[in-house]
């Protein structure tokens, strides 16, 4: 029992070796996987420094056109309204030409029709 116990131990042991061999490359993997990683952390923490500075400044910008287009916003507003109070007031002037001309022209229209059929007869009946 004493050998089997031996041997159980033996065989662990080589077994716990064999697994370490294998585990060392696999931890440089590692090693050089984490140096490369900081490199490029590194390089982006690099990068990022000045993108960030553009972006802020696009950023600004951005908001600055925004700001500009609201105010044309605003005057084109002003400007329509403007405009549309204009053509309320000339549709009103446009009504109140109308309204004061046509009964007089109507009543000229009338009588200058009944003129020339009064004419006309007239005529008609001295060519009898």
């Amino acid at each position: 029992m004493l050998l089997t116990m031996t041997i159980s131990v033996a065989v662990i042991a080589a077994i716990m070796v064999v697994g370490i061999l294998f585990c060392i490359p696999v931890l440089l993997r590692v090693k050089h996987a984490a140096r490369e990683a900081e490199k490029v952390l590194e390089t982006v923490r690099m990068q990022i420094v000045p993108l960030s500075h553009d972006l802020t400044l696009i950023s600004q910008e951005v908001n600055g056109i925004l700001q500009s287009v609201h105010r044309q916003v605003e005057r084109m507003e002003d400007s329509i309204n403007t405009v549309r109070d204009t053509a309320e007031r000339l549709r009103e002037f446009e009504e109140d030409i109308l309204h004061r001309f046509e009964v007089p022209l109507v009543k000229i229209a009338t009588i200058a029709g009944a003129i020339s059929r009064g004419l006309e007869t007239f005529f008609l009946v001295l060519r009898r």
